[in-house]
């Protein structure tokens, strides 16, 4: 009876004393558990409010945090490259954290378009004509590729196409290997097409609206594209039968907008946005080219256009404002002469070479809250 008691109350103890043990596990468990939440939490805050000259606004959009292996795997929207290091060392100075950081970057969209190897269709548009859409295209374009997107850009400009001459390729023809399909051309990292390959340069574009929005989807779908994170659609200016073609047989997954500081190319600007919101295709944000002229004899900047137009425009709309370009001389000159801003040894003198590259970090962020799954590259 005293051995079975004493038995009884050991084995007492001894369940006691697990109970006990597994209690403090579980609990350590779930302190661990909570204090990796509020880290993550933590991390997610801190990306947002992170300030870099390519991202002055931070990091934000759809941002997947997981944990593995006890480190926190971020995917962004974007490829960040030998900036890797330098925001992972930003942000455990920022949040102190103690868990390790590191960004990945793995293909997560898939074609969803009638276009072959195509991911994501962005139609860069505007309301009228003159306003720096095409150079805007270029130059985007141009950065995106240097950021590590697989980037393509569409001139569907079919009365007026002047990416060919943007890019040095005036002049030049379209080549095909099977006598069926178009072989795009390549430069600068971005592949590209456009009627103005077409038909020859000295040749005037006298289609009615139905042939002409006929050879804009030859175009599309006539081309070999490789296979392509973002298509860059440079649209004609105004509402008409091109931009419905888009809108109805592509399906964009988003609208950037491109105008002036000037009221009249902000009342067509607002006929653009109008236009999109009615045929669902989400507005990524606008764009205010020729912002300022910064004279280069006295330093003064002077508004040409006027003054927080595309700022007022976008706020009246509920749209993101992602960029204010001045107005430089050497950004005509570049397009005139071939070889975008973006990549002229001039651009490393300016700051509207890094204010084009935070364009183009910010339209993907904005790509990134628009589709249901994050775009991110490797």
């Amino acid at each position: 009876m005293k051995f079975t008691n004493l038995f009884s109350k050991s084995k007492s103890n001894a369940k006691a004393k697990l109970g006990s043990n597994s209690e403090q596990n579980q609990g350590s468990n779930h302190d661990k558990s909570e204090s990796l939440s509020a880290q993550k939490q933590q991390l997610r805050q801190a990306l947002n409010d992170l300030s870099h000259p390519l991202f002055p606004n931070g990091i934000y959009g759809q941002i997947a945090i997981g944990l593995n292996n006890d480190t926190f795997e971020v995917e962004l929207p974007i490829l960040l490259g030998k900036l890797a290091p330098e925001i992972t060392g930003l942000l455990q100075q920022q949040t102190q954290l103690i868990t390790p950081i590191k960004f990945t970057y793995k293909p997560t969209v898939t074609s969803k378009h009638q276009i072959e190897n195509i991911k994501l269709v962005v139609a860069v548009a505007s309301g009228k004509g003159g306003v720096g859409k095409s150079t805007v295209t270029t130059n985007l374009a141009v950065c995106l590729a240097q950021q590590g997107v697989k980037v393509g850009v569409l001139d569907a400009d079919i009365y007026g196409p002047s990416v060919p001459i943007m890019f040095g390729l005036a002049g030049k023809s379209i080549t095909s290997k099977d006598g069926k399909t178009m072989e795009p051309f390549e430069r600068f990292g971005v592949s590209l097409n456009s009627i103005g390959f077409v038909v020859p340069e000295d040749k005037a574009t006298i289609w009615r609206g139905p042939m002409a929005s006929k050879a804009l989807m030859q175009v599309i779908n006539e081309t070999n594209w490789p296979e392509l994170d973002v298509l860059l659609v440079d649209m004609p200016p105004g509402t008409g039968d091109i931009q419905l073609t888009m809108s109805e047989n592509i399906k964009c997954d988003g609208a950037l907008i491109v105008t002036t500081p000037q009221n009249v190319a902000l009342a067509d600007a607002e006929k653009g946005i109008n236009m999109f919101n009615k045929v669902n295709t989400p507005i990524l944000g606008l764009v205010e080219n020729m912002s300022q002229f910064i004279c280069d004899g006295c330093g003064k900047t002077h508004y040409l256009f006027g003054q927080n137009g595309g700022r007022d425009c976008a706020n009246k709309h509920n749209v993101a404002l992602l960029a204010q370009l001045p107005l430089l001389p050497v950004v005509r000159e570049c397009a005139d002469e071939g070889t975008p801003y973006a990549v002229n040894k001039a651009a490393t003198d300016e700051n509207s070479a890094l204010e084009y590259h935070q364009l183009a970090f910010s339209l993907m962020m904005q790509l990134s809250k628009q589709t249901e799954s994050v775009i991110t590259l490797g």
